[in-house]
C-alpha cells in the first residue's frame, strides 16, 4: 500500500514557515499512525519537505490505514491548528493506492506509486482544500481500493460521502475518489464516524481497568449509563454472529461498534449519550497498561 502526503502552502512559505510545516507535519504523521496502532518506524518513506511517500510493510493491516489513520491525523491537525491563525494552519492533501512497489536507484518504483501521486497533485484535490477553508484534510483514494474497500462497507466511511473525479494524464484518465471531512470535530456531545475510534477508546479502557464492574461503589454510575448500554448492545450483536460476546481488543470492539453503528439506530443513540457522558462527567481515572488515563472533562 502506497500513502501520499503533500502539505498546503509550503512553496509560498519562507524558511521559518518551512520549518514550522515540516515539523509540524511529522508531529501529526506520528501521532496519527500511534493512535491508529500502526508502526511508522517500519515504514519505507521518501521525504520531500512539503510532505512524503510511504510505503507500507505486509502486516500492516490495510484498512486501519485506510480509515483509522487518516481519522486519527484528521484530529491531530485540529488539535494542531487550534490555536492557530487561519494563515499558519497546516492543512494537507493525502492519497492512497495499492500495488506492487520496489525500490529503485533513485526511489520507489511502480505504477501505484505514479497514480498514487498523480491523484495527490490533481488539481481537484488542490481546488477542494481552497473551496473548503475549514477543512484540514481532503483524502484521494484510487478507484480500486475505493470500489473494493470503501463501496463494499469495510471502513467506517459512507460511500455516498466520496465524489468521483477523472484525473486525466498523458496516459489515460485516471478515476479517483474523494472525500473531504465535513463534520465540526469541536462540536459537543454528538456522533459521527470519526469519534468511533475515540469511543473505542474510552469504552475498551473502562472494560480492560474493571471500571464498569466497580463504578456503583463511587457514586457515579449515572455517568455511565451510555456505555452499560452499549456494551449490552455489543456484546448481543456479537453473540448472534457466532462470535465470543466480549470482544478481545479495542480494534475487536471498533469493529464490532462500527458494523453495528450501521445496521442499529438504537445503538447510535447509545454511544451519542455516552460520548456526551464523556464530555460532562468526570468519570474515572484508572491505570491502564501502565498510563494514567483520565476520562470524562478534556481541557
Amino acid at each position: 500500500m502506497v500513502v501520499a502526503v503533500d502539505a498546503e502552502g509550503y512553496g509560498r512559505g519562507d524558511d521559518l514557515r518551512h520549518d514550522s510545516i515540516q515539523s509540524g507535519l511529522a508531529q501529526v504523521m506520528d501521532r496519527g499512525a500511534r493512535e491508529a496502532g500502526l508502526r511508522r518506524e517500519i515504514w519505507t518513506r521518501q521525504e520531500a519537505g512539503d510532505g512524503e511517500v510511504i510505503v507500507l510493510p505486509q502486516g500492516e493491516p490495510e484498512l486501519r490505514v485506510i480509515d483509522d489513520l487518516v481519522r486519527r491525523v484528521r484530529k491531530a491537525l485540529h488539535d494542531h491548528n487550534r490555536e492557530r491563525r487561519d494563515d499558519a494552519r497546516l492543512r494537507i492533501r493525502i492519497a492512497i493506492g495499492h500495488g506492487v512497489v520496489k525500490r529503485g536507484a533513485m526511489g520507489f518504483v511502480g505504477q501505484v506509486v505514479v497514480t498514487t501521486c498523480r491523484l495527490l497533485n490533481a488539481q481537484a484535490a488542490r481546488t477542494a482544500l481552497k473551496e473548503n477553508p475549514r477543512a484540514d484534510l481532503v483524502l484521494t483514494l484510487t478507484d480500486l481500493l475505493y470500489e473494493d474497500v470503501v463501496r463494499q462497507l469495510h471502513t467506517s466511511y459512507r460511500p455516498e460521502s466520496f465524489i468521483r473525479l477523472e484525473v486525466p494524464t498523458k496516459e489515460r484518465t485516471e478515476i479517483a475518489w474523494m472525500w473531504i471531512p465535513s463534520e465540526d470535530l469541536d462540536q459537543k456531545g454528538t456522533l459521527n464516524m470519526d469519534n468511533l475510534p475515540e469511543v473505542a477508546d474510552t469504552l475498551w479502557a473502562l472494560i480492560a481497568g474493571g471500571a464498569l464492574e466497580r463504578l456503583g461503589a463511587y457514586g457515579t454510575e449515572s455517568g455511565l449509563g451510555g456505555a452499560r448500554k452499549l456494551l449490552a448492545k455489543i456484546k448481543e450483536f456479537r453473540s448472534e454472529q457466532g462470535r465470543p460476546a466480549d470482544p478481545e481488543s479495542r480494534d475487536d470492539l471498533l469493529e464490532s461498534l462500527e458494523e453495528l453503528v450501521r445496521v442499529d439506530a438504537a445503538v447510535k443513540q447509545f454511544a451519542q449519550q455516552f460520548n456526551a457522558d464523556q464530555m460532562t462527567v468526570n468519570l474515572i481515572s484508572a491505570p491502564i497498561s501502565g498510563e494514567e488515563i483520565n476520562f470524562g472533562i478534556r481541557n
